[in-house]
């Protein structure tokens, strides 16, 4: 069985998560990099069929032979391409974006919706792992008509990730500061004494603090936390 990082790891439990609610289907790996993501749920058939795509040659040809080393040249495809262009969603796909910057996650969805329209979208989720910026993802999920199925996170390496799984339900709302840099349902688990999202949380009060002298969302954020954590 394909090892992960715990990145990964955090990742792939969302695309089984999801895929337990919606049934077979395609996964559909943004910036695959090795193709191990992809690799790990085809070994536990969590997809019909795999497609990688990278910006790149050399990254899309180290998934296209990890996958067909393992033996799924028939049940996988590695495209070279920016994000999902070339991409046609169909339904029940969960289409991974993990380990890039939260505004190329907004450009890759933009196109993504601008390229299939919106009609396919309620069947297909999203899991998505930014590595940064998720102040702006969180705010254009909500402008855009996405809702939070879960949210995740993990400390991988002394360094904390988060992931998030949505889903497009058509109806545009809006999140609060505390919302778009903490994560909705995160709050949720905080508040319900998640342990793991409570460390989380106060690596994110030690990083804010600095940021908040330049970023007026996270000074609003900040405000937000404390009035809530006095209640």
């Amino acid at each position: 069985m394909q090892e992960l990082t715990v990145r990964l790891e955090m990742v792939f439990e969302q695309v089984k998560t999801a895929r337990s609610v919606i049934g077979s289907g395609r996964v559909i790996d943004v910036g695959s990099d090795h193709g191990y993501l992809a690799l790990r749920c085809l070994e536990e058939e969590l997809a019909d069929t795999a497609v990688c795509t990278e910006i790149h040659k050399a990254p899309a040809r180290r998934s296209e032979m990890a996958l067909n080393d393992a033996g799924y040249k028939e049940r996988s495809s590695v495209l070279v391409t920016d994000g999902l262009m070339g991409v046609k969603l169909q339904k029940n796909d969960i289409v991974v974006i993990a380990g890039m910057g939260g505004l190329n996650i907004i450009d890759i969805i933009t196109k993504a919706v601008e390229d299939n329209g919106t009609g396919v979208l309620g069947d297909v989720v999203f899991v998505l792992q930014p590595q940064k910026s998720n102040d702006a993802v969180r705010q254009f999920l909500a402008s855009k008509g996405f809702n939070y199925q879960d949210e995740s996170v993990c400390c991988d390496r002394n360094i904390f990730y988060n992931c998030m799984r949505v889903a497009y339900t058509g109806k545009s709302g809006t999140v609060t500061s505390e919302e778009a840099c903490y994560g909705p349902v995160l709050l949720d688990k905080y508040n319900n004494g998640d342990e793991k999202v409570r460390e989380y949380f106060v690596h994110l009060n030690e990083i804010f603090e600095v940021r908040q002298r330049s970023n007026p969302t996270v000074r609003s954020a900040l405000e937000e936390r404390r009035k809530n954590e006095c209640k």
